[in-house]
């Protein structure tokens, strides 16, 4: 059975590189959520890292990326994506691959995130069609199982993320960014 490390279980490791009292409340969880990725076999489904509407800059950084009008990550995007590829490597997990949406602000968090990993962009990241959810799991799936000990990245966004097992966090109204 595919396992997904969805928000709720992300927030929780992603916290410990927080400050001041938050490191403390979630040491534990983040301590058992990286020894769950050392071991592989997970899903890490992610939404995009942030990436506000209307930049009047809006950058892509990946090749082939599709950058919608006003919307490529921000610098706390950046920082965001980056930080989560330091954070994966510098505790051991490793990621074997990143699919994404081709939207420039999820190709970009994949990429970072993968921290060298190869990142594909995918259709099933940008379709809320079961049947392309269902062969995307499949797929992830079976890329898993010829893997051992490896993870594989899924970025897209707001309405795809929960559809592979993401939810919002308390009186959150969608999967934040960069979760």
């Amino acid at each position: 059975m595919l396992r997904f490390l969805c928000a709720a279980f992300a927030a929780a490791f992603l916290a410990s590189c927080a400050t001041g009292p938050v490191v403390r409340e979630n040491e534990a969880a983040a301590s058992v959520a990286f020894e769950a990725l050392k071991r592989g076999g997970y899903a890490i489904v992610m939404r995009h890292a942030n990436s506000p509407g209307g930049q009047a800059g809006a950058v892509g950084l990946s090749e082939g990326c599709r950058l919608a009008p006003g919307r490529g990550l921000d610098a706390e995007g950046f920082f965001q994506a980056r930080a989560i590829g330091e954070i994966l490597k510098e505790n051991g997990v490793k990621v074997a691959r990143a699919y994404t949406s081709p939207m420039c602000r999820s190709w970009d968090t994949a990429a970072l995130a993968a921290a060298g990993a190869p990142v594909e962009p995918h259709p099933s990241q940008i379709s809320e069609k079961p049947a392309d959810v269902a062969a995307m799991k499949a797929k992830v799936a079976a890329e898993l199982a010829a893997n051992p000990g490896a993870n594989i990245i899924l970025s897209s966004h707001s309405n795809i993320a929960p559809l592979y097992g993401a939810t919002a966090r308390g009186r959150e109204e969608e999967v934040p960014s960069g979760v």
